[in-house]
């Protein structure tokens, strides 16, 4: 099945081939397409497509962002069981648009609490599942998962979570959500998304969660270990970062990591290092 496609980035038109097999799968959903580079030009994007085949929505993630890379193994068979019998990765790729998760992404790493309204009540186990796999031994995370007509009724106890209805986020009282500062999220579920293998997929995730985990405990101990924390130097926070983890870290993603030092780690950020990223961003 050959569906005409637009590319959101440059606009240029292109035919890509839809299995019969994922058309039928619609009726589950919107069907989540993987537009591969060089594909129909040379962007990569996710594009969403109605029953119809028209497509709803686009996600594209920033590819000149650079993230350290990540060294995995693929999961064996035992684990490949695991992760089938606690979530149906195929649902929650279809119930959850890549924008969202890179919001909850978001909301995780910056240790907010956060509320989901879904009304398809054979859908929560799995999300529950889905994100305690993500998080495990990482970051502790508060979601919930609530009705439309409960959230009315109890509006005022969710008044300090960022609450999703679907794409929209309609609280967010911190203002943590800003479309402009998710570009770190967006590639990592750009990954996720994009891999077709349902246990490699998650297992990425995982890894580039525990990878942000990691970079960014390192961070918070090394300046509150800091004798005199007016005198500490980011390029040596760095240069540590690189040899402790033998990975390449981008001035993009170390702003990333210092903001989960300051929201998730509670760790104050010395102003000699906030007056270097204000430069740098």
């Amino acid at each position: 099945m050959i569906i005409n496609i637009r590319c959101p980035t440059c606009g240029k038109w292109g035919d890509i081939e839809i299995s019969e097999e994922s058309a039928k799968s619609i009726s589950r959903g919107l069907l989540c397409v993987n537009i591969p580079h060089n594909t129909i030009c040379p962007d990569s994007f996710i594009a969403y497509l109605d029953k119809n085949l028209k497509v709803r929505d686009y996600f594209v993630a920033d590819f000149q962002i650079e993230i350290p890379q990540t060294i995995f193994e693929k999961p064996d068979k035992q684990k490949k069981l695991i992760v089938e019998q606690l979530m149906d990765i195929d649902l929650i790729k279809l119930n959850l648009p890549a924008i969202l998760l890179s919001y909850m992404l978001r909301g995780i790493f910056l240790k907010k609490k956060m509320a989901l309204i879904i009304e398809e009540d054979f859908l929560n186990i799995h999300i529950i599942n889905f994100f305690n796999y993500i998080t495990q031994d990482t970051f502790t995370s508060e979601i919930v998962i609530i009705s439309k007509n409960d959230y009315q009724t109890k509006k005022k106890e969710f008044r300090d979570y960022v609450v999703f209805d679907g794409n929209e986020i309609i609280n967010d009282k911190d203002k943590i959500i800003n479309p402009k500062k998710i570009a770190i999220e967006k590639r990592i579920i750009h990954q996720f998304i994009a891999e077709p293998d349902k246990s490699l997929c998650i297992v990425m995730l995982k890894n580039e969660i525990h990878k942000a985990f990691e970079l960014s405990k390192f961070i918070a101990e090394y300046i509150n270990k800091a004798e005199d924390k007016k005198k500490i130097d980011i390029n040596k926070i760095s240069g540590g970062l690189q040899e402790a983890y033998k990975n390449k870290i981008s001035s993009v993603y170390l702003n990333f990591l210092f903001e989960i030092v300051q929201n998730y780690f509670e760790v104050a950020i010395p102003s000699s290092i906030k007056l270097v990223l204000k430069m740098i961003f």
